[in-house]
């Protein structure tokens, strides 16, 4: 996979959370969470997360913006501003696989739960420019004389992997890849 193949924008498909047995849960924010995506050209990152429904769920909203990169199966989002201040200034490293128009993205939690850090599996598809993502689904919550704008378009800037510098050693990665299995 190259940068390239995951600049656009991405519709949240599932986030769920793996259990201690290996099976999954539905993640923080319930079983049917609504979210995007948005990776730029030039390096930016942008991700809003929300619960939807009525169902009970540990949060409503979740949401940061900051850089990324991509170092073979490894996506790292640094954080500049989050709506979980404890986030800012962080790096989160995650492992990532792209099969055709859906991403995956792999991680432990920031934030322990029961004593331990979870590993939570976000899957996003890409958006259409018409704000539905690329199995066709339309969003709930979504306004029907809203236009979605974007899409997987570039802004004509060359994507520059190394656009920011890495504060996390190589031995912090390890110990988050050690943690998440």
């Amino acid at each position: 996979m190259t940068p390239e193949e995951v600049v656009g924008v991405w519709r949240l498909a599932s986030y769920t959370e793996v259990g201690e047995d290996g099976g999954t849960v539905a993640g923080p924010l319930g079983e049917a969470p609504a979210g995007l995506l948005i990776y730029t050209a030039d390096g930016h990152v942008a991700v809003s997360m929300m619960k939807t429904g009525d169902a009970p769920a540990l949060e409503t909203y979740m949401g940061y913006s900051g850089q990324w990169r991509l170092a073979g199966d490894r996506m790292t989002h640094r954080v500049q501003v989050s709506a979980h201040p404890r986030m800012a200034g962080t790096e989160q490293i995650r492992r990532v696989t792209l099969d055709g128009e859906t991403l995956s993205l792999r991680g432990t939690a920031v934030t322990p739960v029961g004593g331990r850090a979870p590993e939570r599996v976000l899957t996003w598809r890409r958006a259409k420019p018409d704000g539905t993502a690329a199995d066709g689904i339309a969003a709930d919550h979504m306004a029907a004389d809203s236009t979605a704008s974007g899409g997987t378009g570039s802004s004509g800037t060359a994507f520059d992997s190394t656009a920011f510098d890495s504060t996390a050693s190589d031995e912090t990665a390890e110990k988050q890849e050690k943690e998440t299995h």
